[in-house]
């Protein structure tokens, strides 16, 4: 899953290289413009520089844009060409048009490259855009030899300006890496729901700097546990919820009523189970839940019912089973998980539940609620009884 996804990435920043083409080219248009117009009065020397940087920026950009499109492996390098590309013109036009006092211009046009290079490709490409700028910045300013008379700026100067746009460009990293990180987490997050897994949930709560982001994320995740409750699935252990349990404990019992046959309920709770969130942490909890699920649905037949209500309580519908069905499957649940090691990758975890049973016929004058709430107090039963027991 995560491969393709790196692929569909992949297949968006060629996307954006292709749309962003025409704007590139416009952009530079507008700047060789100024430069010539703007710049020093010597048109003469300046034009042929400006227009040959201009020419060999487009070649590249045209070039780049269907390179891209055409080779995976190219297409993942040409993002950071082309945005060496952006800002070697840039500091190429600056320094060919202006005298050297005039070399922080190049670094307003940085900014934009440094923040859609974090924002469309990731940190390590926002930095290196920052890198790049401020390097192209100081050999303007104080190293190339000067194209046009004039000027240089000073020393303290040079220092503050390279100082400022680092300081501006680590912020626009720092928020649009992060936002592009979370977009990925979201988008895994909507693919696995794609494909049907409704367990994954997006973790909001690691969200630092909230925002519009976060909150679509809440919604999404707000939709994954609606959509599961319409389906009739724990997205955890995969065993009915409460929603689906309800729906089928009507079903068993309008059956019962019609054939005159029996419906028991088995309420399940695992004794001590705060402990290990407590302890373990919740990431074990859920795999010790996932695993007892396992073991409720193994022992079940396929007529039976396994629901998880929340937390740690299950319940267990058999249907067509009396009160000696109904305990000795019970006692087989009890003893499967007591000799069952839970969590065994990150150290086994010995367990015990407690279970409470009723039963009812068709014929008698109450309603699957009513069954479940017996259910419910012989399970409370059996707790204050000490646990790791049944109580009928």
């Amino acid at each position: 899953m995560v491969v393709a996804l790196s692929h569909d990435r992949l297949a968006l920043r060629r996307d954006a290289m292709r749309w962003q083409r025409p704007i590139r080219l416009a952009i530079l248009v507008a700047i060789v413009g100024l430069a010539v117009l703007f710049g020093t009065e010597d048109r003469a020397r300046t034009a042929p520089m400006a227009l040959g940087i201009a020419v060999a920026y487009a070649a590249l950009v045209l070039f780049g844009a269907s390179a891209a499109g055409r080779e995976a492996a190219r297409g993942a390098r040409w993002p950071a060409i082309q945005v060496s590309a952006d800002l070697l013109a840039v500091a190429g036009l600056v320094w060919s048009a202006g005298d050297p006092s005039e070399a922080a211009l190049m670094l307003v046009p940085a900014l934009l490259v440094v923040q859609l290079g974090a924002y469309y490709h990731g940190r390590s490409l926002g930095i290196w855009c920052a890198g790049l700028a401020t390097v192209a910045y100081v050999l303007v300013a104080r190293v190339l030899p000067a194209w046009m008379p004039g000027p240089r700026e000073s020393m303290r100067h040079t220092v503050l300006t390279a100082a400022m746009f680092a300081r501006v460009s680590v912020v626009l990293i720092v928020a649009h890496a992060g936002f592009r990180a979370r977009m990925d987490r979201l988008r895994l997050f909507c693919r696995l729901v794609e494909e049907g897994d409704l367990a994954p949930t997006v973790h909001v709560g690691a969200d630092r700097r909230p925002d519009d982001l976060t909150l679509l994320a809440q919604s999404f995740d707000a939709m994954r546990t609606r959509l599961a409750e319409q389906i009739g699935t724990d997205p955890l252990t995969l065993c009915l919820n409460r929603r689906a349990l309800e729906t089928r404990l009507r079903t068993e019992w309008r059956q019962a009523k019609r054939r005159g046959t029996t419906v028991a309920v088995l309420a399940i709770d695992i004794d001590h189970f705060k402990q290990i969130n407590d302890t373990r942490g919740h990431p074990v909890g859920d795999v010790v839940l996932q695993e007892i699920a396992g073991i409720f649905k193994s022992t079940a037949r396929d007529t039976d019912a396994v629901a998880r209500l929340g937390g740690d309580e299950f319940v267990v519908v058999l249907p067509d089973t009396g009160w000696q069905g109904a305990l000795t499957f019970a006692e087989r649940m009890r003893r499967k998980v007591e000799d069952f090691a839970f969590g065994a990758d990150t150290g086994a975890i010995r367990l015990t539940i407690s279970v409470g049973v009723a039963l009812a016929r068709g014929t008698d004058p109450i309603s699957p609620d009513v069954l479940l709430q017996e259910a419910d107090r012989s399970l409370y039963k059996a707790k204050s009884g000490g646990r790791n027991r049944i109580f009928a």
